[in-house]
Formats: C-alpha cells, sequence, structure tokens
C-alpha cells in the first residue's frame, strides 16, 4: 500500500543551535485551541526545541494558524497530510522529522508548562533513562483540577530496568495507561517502535497506546519524576462524549481493533527478547483491559434505544465471553447494562445431552433439595448432569450417584465468570438452570456468561413473585429489568405465571417442583394414619428457623392457645437456626411462655432420624406466609400426615389436595381450633391422611423427565403458561397490599422497639411506608392495566399507607 505523501513546511529557524528535545504536535480541525498549544510551547524556558505540528487534512483555518505562528518563531516546523490517516500516522510522521535526541509528545487542545521540557530532559540526563514520565494536570470544563482520573495518571513506577519497565508500566491485571503524552522520550526508542507497527495503520481510536505498548516492551529503562508538566483538558477531545448513533458508537469501539492491530508487532518484539512470554501475557491484560473499558465506555454514554444495536456490534469485534470477562475483570459495573441490551440464547436449538444446575451452595434446604431431585430424575433419564455451586460449604455427601459437583474458587464475580465460562465449554453444557434467581443479583451476569457460550439460561424461581415486597427488599426492579434475558423462567404456581406475564415477560410457565429424595424414598402405598383419640397429640414443623417468612413465632402462639384449650400435645420444631433465631432461643421463648414442656426445637435432623420423627407424628403445622413451593408438606403426607397451615393462596401444591386444612393468615386461635378439632374427630383425620397420601401419590406419579424435555426444547404445553385474567390481577393486588401492609406493621414495630432503647425520637428509615409504596407502584401500575376498575382501591391502599 502507498502511503499518501507527507508535505514538509519549515521556516527559518533563526539560530544555528541544534535542538534538544522535539515537541510534535499531531492536529485536526484544532483552530479553537492550537494558538494556546503553540504557545505553550514556545514560553518552554529551553530554548533549544523544535516543534513539529502534523496537521492531518485540517478542513478549518488550523494550517493558517500554524503558518502564522511558524513565520513568528522559526522552531515551528508544518507537516501537512492531504488526506485524513489519524494521529496516529500524524505522530509517526512527526517522529520520523525529529531532529532532536529527546521528544515529547502534546496533543493539539493541550498545554505545556513551562519549563516541562526543561525539566523532563534534565531528569532524562540524570538518570540515562529511556523514559521518563512526569505528573499531569487534568483540566475541567469549570477550569478545575484533580479528581481520580487525574490521579490514576500519575507515576507509579519510579526507576525501572529491564523486563521491569513494561511489567511496571502496564502491570498484568491492572487497567491499562498508554498516553503518549506522559512521557519524555529517547526519539531512537519511539523510530524502534514505529517501525515495529505496520506502516500504514490507520487508527482513529485509541491511537497512541499501540506505540506506548511497544516502546514499553522495547525500552531498558525508566524513571519518573512528580512535577506536573503536562495540562489535559478533559472533554475537549473525543473523551466524555455521548455516543448518539452507530458512526459514533464504531468510532468507540475501533479502539480494540487499535491494540489488535499490534498483534503480529508484538509477536515480533517478544520473539526477540528475553522475556517474550510477559511481554504476550501483558499484551492481552491490555487487550483485556481496553476491551472492558470500551464496554464500560458504550454501556455509560449510549443511548438506551441504541444500546441493543451498539453491543451487537461489539461482538463482532470480539468474541462474546471475551467481552464478559473483560468487563466482569475491569468494568463489573457495567455488567448489569451489557447483559440487559445482550440477547439470550433460545431454547429448543440444540437436543439436551448436559445440564448445568447452579446455586450458591449445596446444603439442606429447599432449593438445594429441588436441585437434587432434578438431577436425581435428569440422570435418570440419561441427561448427564453437574451442579454448580458459587459458594464454598456445600455438603458433597448429598450428591446423587453419576452427577458432576464444580464448586467456584476466588472471592471476585470476575473469577467465577470466568470459571462458568470454562465449565459450559468443558462439559458441554447445552442448558444452565440457574436456582439462585430471586435471591441474588449477579444471576445476569452468568445468564450473559452462558449467553456468550451459547448457552441458555433457564431461571427457576422458588418463592412467590412479591415475596420482595413483603420483606422489603430492592431487588424486584432488577429482576423485571433483566428478567427478559432468558431463554424461560420457570415459577411454581399459575398466579406467579400471572405476575410475569403482567410484567412484559411472556417466556414463562410454571411446574411442580420434583419431589424430593424423601417423598421418593416413601413407599407409594402406606396405610392412612389413625386418628390421636387416646393418647397425646403430636405435633411437627420441619424447616429453617426463618422468622421472616416462615413467621416461627406463630408456632408458639398455636401451641399458647392449644395449651389454653386443654388439649394434651407436643410441637417438635425441626431445623436449623437462621440468621438471629437459632433453635436454643425458639426453646427459650417457649419456655418464658410457659410451654416448655409442650414445644421442643430440636435443630436439624436428619436422614432416617427425620423420618422417623416425622412418622411418630400426627399433623404438619405451617405459619409461612409466603412460600414458593414447600417441600415439607408433600413429605410430611407421603407418611400420611394431614396439614394445618395458614393460607397460602397461590401455592399450586394445595390444588384438589385434600389432605390440607387451611385458615386465615395470622389467626393463630382458628388455626389452634382447627388442629383440636381434626385430633379428636377420627372420621376426619382418617379422610385428611387418605387425602394427603393420594396428594403426595400424585406428585410423586408425574412424568418429571417428560416435563423437563418439553421445557428443554421449549414445547412445553400452553397449560403451564396461562394468560392472566382479572381474577388473576385481582388476587395479586390484594397479596401486594396485604405484604405491604404487614411489612409496615414490621417497620413500626422495629421502630418502637429502638424508641424503647434511646432518648431520641425515632427517624424516619428508608424502606418504610413511601419506600414500600415506590416499590408496589410499578407492579400495580400492571395490575391496573389489566383490571381498571381497581384504581380507586389501589389510590386508597396508596394514600393509608402513605400515612402510616
Amino acid at each position: 500500500m502507498t502511503e499518501p505523501p507527507a508535505t514538509p513546511i519549515r521556516t527559518s529557524t533563526g539560530t544555528d543551535r541544534s535542538p534538544l528535545v522535539s515537541i510534535v504536535i499531531p492536529v485536526f480541525n484544532d483552530a479553537a485551541v492550537i494558538a494556546n498549544a503553540l504557545d505553550s510551547c514556545t514560553r518552554q524556558t529551553l530554548s533549544e526545541i523544535e516543534i513539529i505540528v502534523v496537521d492531518d487534512a485540517s478542513t478549518d483555518d488550523t494550517v493558517a494558524i500554524v503558518r502564522e505562528r511558524a513565520a513568528a518563531d522559526g522552531r515551528i516546523r508544518l507537516i501537512t497530510h492531504e488526506a485524513n490517516r489519524s494521529a496516529f500516522q500524524s505522530r509517526r510522521d512527526g517522529v520520523r522529522a525529529a531532529t532532536a535526541a529527546h521528544l515529547m509528545f502534546l496533543d493539539g487542545d493541550d498545554e505545556l508548562v513551562d519549563d516541562a521540557a526543561a525539566v523532563a530532559l534534565g531528569h532524562a540526563r540524570e538518570t540515562g533513562a529511556e523514559l521518563v514520565q512526569f505528573g499531569i494536570d487534568v483540566v475541567r470544563p469549570d477550569g478545575t483540577t484533580g479528581g481520580r482520573f487525574e490521579n490514576r495518571l500519575q507515576p507509579r513506577l519510579r526507576d525501572a530496568r529491564g523486563a521491569d519497565v513494561l511489567r511496571g508500566l502496564f502491570p498484568i491485571g491492572e487497567l491499562a495507561q498508554g498516553q503518549l503524552w506522559r512521557f519524555l522520550y529517547s526519539t531512537r526508542l519511539l523510530v524502534d517502535a514505529y517501525a515495529a507497527a505496520p506502516a500504514d495503520l490507520v487508527l482513529p481510536r485509541v491511537n497512541d497506546l499501540p506505540i506506548a505498548f511497544l516502546a514499553a516492551a522495547l525500552a531498558q529503562s525508566h524513571s519518573s519524576l512528580p512535577n506536573h508538566l503536562y495540562r489535559y483538558y478533559f472533554g475537549r477531545g473525543g473523551s466524555g462524549q455521548r455516543v448518539k448513533d452507530l458512526d459514533s458508537a464504531r468510532f468507540y469501539a475501533g479502539a480494540i481493533s487499535s491494540i489488535d492491530s499490534i498483534a503480529a508487532a508484538v509477536e515480533t518484539v517478544a520473539s526477540g527478547s528475553a522475556h517474550a512470554q510477559l511481554i504476550r501475557d501483558t499484551y492481552e491484560s491490555v487487550r483485556s483491559s481496553l476491551i472492558g473499558y470500551t464496554t464500560h465506555y458504550l454501556a455509560d454514554h449510549t443511548l438506551d434505544a441504541l444500546r441493543d444495536e451498539v453491543f451487537a456490534h461489539l461482538y463482532t469485534l470480539v468474541d462474546p465471553a471475551e467481552v464478559v470477562h473483560a468487563t466482569a475483570r475491569h468494568w463489573p459495573d457495567a455488567l448489569e447494562t451489557l447483559a440487559a441490551h445482550s440477547g439470550r440464547t433460545e431454547l429448543g436449538t440444540r437436543e439436551i445431552q448436559r445440564v448445568a444446575l447452579s446455586t450458591n451452595a449445596l446444603r439442606t434446604g429447599g432449593v438445594s433439595g429441588v436441585i437434587l431431585s432434578q438431577a436425581r430424575t435428569l440422570l435418570e433419564a440419561g441427561v448427564g448432569v453437574t451442579i454448580v455451586a458459587r459458594e464454598p460449604g456445600s455438603d458433597t455427601s448429598l450428591l446423587p450417584t453419576g452427577a458432576r459437583f464444580v464448586e467456584f474458587s476466588g472471592a471476585k464475580l470476575a473469577d467465577h465468570l470466568e470459571q462458568w465460562s470454562d465449565l459450559c465449554r468443558s462439559h458441554r453444557i447445552d442448558v444452565a438452570v440457574d436456582h439462585h434467581f430471586l435471591y441474588s443479583k449477579t444471576w445476569p451476569a452468568f445468564a450473559l456468561a452462558a449467553h456468550a457460550n451459547g448457552v441458555p439460561t433457564i431461571a427457576w424461581a422458588h418463592n412467590f413473585a412479591g415475596r420482595a415486597v413483603l420483606l422489603g427488599i430492592d431487588n424486584l426492579r432488577f429482576h423485571l429489568r433483566h428478567v427478559h434475558s432468558l431463554a424461560h423462567l420457570v415459577v411454581l404456581s399459575p398466579l406467579d405465571v400471572a405476575f410475569w406475564k403482567l410484567q412484559g415477560m411472556q417466556r414463562v410457565s410454571y411446574l411442580p417442583n420434583p419431589p424430593s429424595p424423601l417423598l421418593l424414598d416413601t413407599p407409594a402405598r402406606m396405610r392412612a394414619k389413625e386418628a390421636p383419640t387416646d393418647r397425646r397429640l403430636e405435633l411437627v414443623w420441619f424447616g429453617r428457623l426463618d422468622e421472616r417468612t416462615k413467621r416461627v413465632s406463630e408456632l408458639l402462639r398455636v401451641a399458647a392457645d392449644l395449651d389454653a384449650r386443654g388439649v394434651d400435645f407436643r410441637m417438635r420444631i425441626v431445623g436449623p437456626g437462621w440468621r438471629d433465631l437459632a433453635p436454643q432461643t425458639v426453646n427459650a421463648q417457649a419456655a418464658e411462655m410457659g410451654l416448655a414442656d409442650r414445644v421442643q426445637a430440636t435443630g436439624p435432623l436428619k436422614g432416617a432420624e427425620l423420618v422417623r420423627v416425622i412418622d411418630s407424628s400426627d399433623v404438619l403445622v405451617c405459619t409461612s406466609i409466603i412460600e414458593g413451593y414447600p417441600l415439607t408438606i408433600p413429605e410430611a403426607q407421603s407418611r400420611g400426615l394431614p396439614v394445618a397451615m395458614y393460607d397460602l393462596p397461590w401455592l399450586a401444591v394445595l390444588d384438589d389436595n385434600e389432605g390440607i386444612v387451611s385458615v386465615e393468615q395470622g389467626d393463630a386461635a382458628a388455626l389452634a381450633a382447627e388442629i383440636a378439632a381434626i385430633a379428636t374427630t377420627p372420621e376426619r383425620y382418617a379422610s385428611l391422611s387418605r387425602g394427603s397420601l393420594a396428594a403426595a401419590d400424585r406428585e410423586r406419579g408425574r412424568d418429571y423427565a417428560a416435563l423437563y424435555a418439553q421445557l428443554f426444547e421449549d414445547r412445553l404445553p400452553r397449560m403451564f403458561s396461562p394468560e392472566p385474567s382479572v381474577g388473576d390481577a385481582e388476587s395479586l393486588l390484594d397479596l401486594v397490599i396485604h405484604f405491604a401492609e404487614d411489612n409496615a406493621r414490621r417497620q413500626r414495630a422495629l421502630v418502637a422497639a429502638r424508641a424503647d432503647t434511646t432518648s431520641k425520637p425515632p427517624q424516619e428509615k428508608r424502606g418504610g411506608a413511601a419506600d414500600l409504596v415506590a416499590r408496589v407502584t410499578p407492579f400495580a401500575h400492571s395490575i391496573l392495566d389489566v383490571a381498571p376498575w381497581l384504581r380507586p382501591t389501589a389510590a386508597r391502599v396508596k394514600h393509608a399507607l402513605l400515612r402510616r
């Protein structure tokens, strides 16, 4: 390829002294600022300089201004390009024209301090360094300086020799800083660096980093001084600008092409170096840093309507997995935007042979129980299963035979995403099922990484969607914003399907959770239990001692009411402590209520020991205010236990279940009355026990392997994804109101408790009624679009909450 000719224009220098420092200034349409840049050069206290201005085919008055200044100062030289060839070529021509032994760069919209050349040259002569780095002032549009960006530009490497120059200027794993104007160079070093790069290279974006890297790889000595010798005017050039169209997005994404353009040159330099692997590894680190920065810049500066198209273009330049990993490593805050605008891998495009089931850790809780059952079902169907734990602490003794297990190492999300991608490839995963949905804000990043490797993600929601409103958790909007990046969402009830469809997520279905190992291992034909009419009534509750959702304290209220009725009973509360509630705490509370001989919190029990407790019990008691699909219900029913519970109207497991009696939420007296009536009415007890066995048989009898095959192949029958009705909308609104009011009551109780322990008046906390209204409002609007006649009721509820 023939290079466009460079036309030098030289005026008389007016002096016979040779320049000691060459200052190269690449310019393009800099008429508004070039005079200031030139003035900062001609004011230099070191007079033995040459100022080489290379104009890249400006269309404004830049050349005229430079010529006028050159006529007045013979140290100014002008080189012009007939066609625009980028600042990379402008600097290259300036270096080739330089006559001084040392050289520094100045952008046409920046300035040097008056003694920059003298101070930098003095330090170079004193230390003999090929590279001298100095401090920078970053000048904002309002004239102020300082800030994090300025701090990042300051020298961190003091003196270095050999490989330590590259190692110190471009630390592996850190953000790359490749601005050429931060240094005074040996001109010979720059000539060699440019000679290594392609001669015809045109780099519209990030045109300095490639040469900065090659120079550092070739340099044998470096030194720095803290003096701020350069004034960088932020915002005058391409920095900090909005991405308003696809052309500007292509410009900024060109940064990746810039670093890719020197891959062959880097290999040539590495091949001739004693530190070849360091050069290669450092180059890959710099490239990753630049990919991450570009993604961050596009995420932060692109108009929302353009982001899908912009990121699609980015993926044509770089492998999607590299984009994800580089962003996670260097700019993790951009992952959320990237995930929301990167599409998804659809189901039904491949035969499913290997499935990954992921969670935080594999333990004895409900989520782990579902995973273990799914793994067992899939393995029996001939599907390979890998169970993935993102946190330490899993109980691997629970793993079914044949399942692989992978536990991520490292504490950073970037480490986990790289391991996730490696697993998707090495285990040849066909579909990923994420069981940590609703409980985490990192799941979109894992769905993104899976998508980058061509793997669709199915999220499995283990609780009713209104859980966030009940608990005052501010992640519901987050999930709603990112749910569209999923290939499919599995929920546990038709009412959950209505919730997500009202929010615009159409790829949602409800499926029953698979039977747990306890349920599967229970004989299919057990005899119905007999009522405890001539002995003590044995009650059992088992699960995690989570007061917020399972309302363990309600069990004590039920026990107190039974005791007041004169019922002879024992209640065993089985399960591990959770957060601030431990078995000993429950026992202490029971003792304070005079129920020490009635209530016993045993702690966790497993396997045969748990089965013995269930079999020696008469009724399962459930007081949860919210659940998704409580495994304890079918497990207890498989052993013939009737179930007495607070009403959870959305639970699919309750449909046509004749082994359950329920009362209104929070009505402990009514629940105690039902339990007493069951225990003293043999015919009703026997009927409920038979109903429990029939319900458990129904749960066991489903062909879960067939359901999973239909799910993975995107051919589930429409019955599993019903369209929302007005009745669904009304039920959802009622539940949201109930959860919001319950949360508001708990917030008031907390405030009152704090007020009792301090003389200061209680402060209104974020998360109170006003915040609840803010969280509920978007969901309520979707409901009201379907059921507009509910608007007056919703308005009254909103005003009532705000008055609290």
